[in-house]
């Protein structure tokens, strides 16, 4: 390819990690929501009460690698796609 994916990483080892820190995520035609969500849960911590946040005040980056890559299901959506959409439209 072009090296998208090694650039792109340089870019996120070369981060502060004092202020932020990144989580890769590669997908794959077997990628679905329900295999997702534990993924973006990793990097997590419990704050208060039900809120979930990366650790201490860090900003937290999550590098999704071959996002095209999740097979459609029989009613032509990208279940992962539309998990990782739905995180970006409420702030995630």
């Amino acid at each position: 390819g072009t090296a998208k994916t090694s650039l792109l990483s340089m870019l996120l080892r070369n981060m502060d990690p004092d202020t932020n820190v990144h989580f890769n995520i590669n997908f794959n035609s077997f990628t679905g929501a329900e295999s997702l969500q534990p993924m973006l849960e990793q990097p997590l911590e419990k704050k208060t009460g039900s809120s979930f946040g990366p650790p201490g005040t860090k900003k937290l980056i999550y590098f999704i690698d071959d996002f095209n890559m999740p097979a459609p299901d029989k009613y032509g959506t990208q279940s992962a796609i539309e998990l990782a959409r739905q995180q970006v439209d409420y702030g995630g």
